[in-house]
Parts: C-alpha cells; structure tokens; sequence
C-alpha cells in the first residue's frame, strides 16, 4: 500500500488528539484562500515546507529539521495514499482563487528549501486521526511509533 504523510510539530499535535482529526489549515480559512486545504506529502523523510518558521533577533528564519525537532518535536500521521480523494498540486492551483504567480512563488520557495511540489497534496475536509494508519515521531534519527491511534480514539 502507498501511504503519505501531514507532518506537524508537537505545537500542533496535541489540538489534533483534542480533536481527533487533522484539520483543514486555520490560516488559510482567515486569511480568504478557497479552497482552504489540508497539506499532505509523499516526501517519507520530512516535507521541508512544514518546518516553522522564527524571529531572532528582528530576523525571520526557518529553522532547520533538526532545530524543529529539539524545540517542538517532529510528528507525522501516516495515511493510505488514495490520489482519488487528494487534489495534487497541480490541480490545487486550478482549483484556487489565489493568483498564479503566488503558485510560483511557493513552488520556488519549496523547491529552494528542497521539497518537490510534485509531492504535495490537498485534501478539502477534515481526516479523523482513525483514518491514518500511525502517528509516528522523530527521535533525531528515524520516525518511531508514537501513538496507537486505533486505541486511543475508543478511549
């Protein structure tokens, strides 16, 4: 079976076990971007896009995987690659009211931080977490069992 990935920090975890579903992204919902999507990756390392970005001092960076991972924690759920439920990248931009050269924009800013638009999917509801196959988490050299899901959600 193919699987892909919604990589997110510890931040954010804790308001998805609260829920019980990744959610489409808040931000895009405030800030007018129809549609709204949950971002998803077949990247089975770390989708670079996802790691946070921070002020230091008056500067805005991103950090690096393995900063993300020593101030938040890196955690991803792992799901059943069905493409037929998925918007690609691709398609996502047709869909979009957002302007064209946004869409080049982004791509150009993931592919300089190393991600492959070709990678990414959208998803136009919510996912209950007992749909995803595993929440796992980095422990600094490889991606672990973090969460039993299927138990968890009866509790």
């Amino acid at each position: 079976m193919s699987v892909i990935y919604h990589y997110t920090s510890g931040a954010h975890l804790n308001k998805i076990l609260e829920t019980g579903k990744l959610i489409v992204s808040e931000w895009e919902k405030k800030n007018g971007v129809r549609p709204p999507a949950l971002w998803l990756s077949l990247n089975p390392i770390w989708e670079n896009t996802a790691t946070k970005l921070v002020n230091d001092n008056g500067t805005v960076r991103r950090l690096t995987k393995s900063e993300q991972h020593d101030k938040f924690g890196l955690f991803r759920f792992v799901l059943g690659f069905n493409k037929s439920e998925l918007c690609s990248w691709a398609r996502y931009r047709h869909a979009s009211n957002t302007p064209g050269n946004t869409y080049v924009a982004m791509e150009n800013s993931g592919i300089e931080l190393g991600s492959n638009p070709l990678e990414w999917y959208a998803s136009f509801k919510d996912i209950p977490i007992v749909e995803c196959i595993s929440c796992e988490i980095w422990n600094g050299n490889k991606w672990i069992n973090h969460i039993n899901l299927q138990q968890d959600s009866t509790q």
